[in-house]
């Protein structure tokens, strides 16, 4: 197994990095990411045919292939999120976080006493089977916590929710901002650019790094060039079908 640095710790000051959603439940998918170059795979529980169990051979596979698997779950929700962390998750994104008491259960599910609630068990795949009770500083250290920012009601709860304890990172999804805000379908309109971009600089002044899902590259790319600390980049599904798109336009057929 190719050793990879805590996630937490390389998002937190390595940087940027890159990702992308899965919503395809197949090792394979991780492999081919993995060997693409990408920094981490997010395997999408909240939109993805999946159950916890689903997400193990995925796992191993980014751990094999020497990158961070993150989990983003279905909802913020205790058994959930310890869930996720026990079969052995890098990171968890938690969606739809719009309030303080949200951002703050969500700390708390992700992190053992005394900082946290999470349920304890070490012998599951995060401590390697070991029962090593020593492990949960360490494993407190290493695992991010990424609280998803999707709606009216999450920007406006923003300024309370970079006050919550334990928050490494606000995942900035622009494609429920745009139907939140009136302008469905267009996550590159100028009034969704113009909130990630405020919230991006307010994270920055208050030390919480920032993620945001690009639909494509050059977007990618934009969010790289203003310090967005991980962009997520389209998702398993949308790139094969335009790749199968662009294979089947690019072949001539007689008559």
């Amino acid at each position: 197994m190719i050793p990879a640095p805590p996630f937490r710790q390389a998002l937190l000051s390595v940087g940027p990095l890159l990702s992308t959603f899965s919503i395809i439940p197949s090792p394979v998918i991780v492999e081919l990411a993995a060997l693409a170059g990408f920094d981490s795979i997010i395997v999408d529980l909240e939109h993805g045919p999946f159950e916890i169990a689903d997400t193990v051979p995925m796992i191993l596979a980014a751990r094999a292939r020497g990158i961070q698997p993150i989990v983003r779950v279905r909802a913020n929700q205790a058994f959930a999120i310890g869930s996720a962390l026990d079969v052995g998750a890098a990171g968890v994104i938690v969606p739809q976080v719009d309030s303080v008491e949200g951002a703050r259960a969500a700390v708390s599910a992700a992190r053992f006493a005394p900082v946290g609630s999470r349920g304890v068990n070490p012998w599951v795949r995060a401590f390697d089977y070991t029962g090593d009770a020593a492990a949960f500083a360490r494993v407190n250290e290493e695992t991010a916590i990424i609280l998803l920012i999707e709606g009216k009601a999450g920007i406006d709860a923003v300024p309370g929710i970079l006050d919550a304890p334990g928050v490494d990172c606000l995942f900035l999804g622009p494609v429920d901002m745009a139907q939140s805000l009136g302008v469905g379908g267009q996550p590159e309109h100028p009034a969704v650019v113009a909130e990630i971009e405020r919230i991006v600089t307010e994270c920055r002044r208050r030390g919480v790094a920032t993620a945001v899902f690009a639909t494509n590259g050059d977007v990618a790319s934009r969010w790289l060039d203003r310090g967005v600390a991980l962009v997520a980049v389209a998702e398993d599904t949308a790139i094969i079908a335009d790749a199968y798109r662009r294979l089947f336009a690019s072949i001539r057929r007689p008559g």
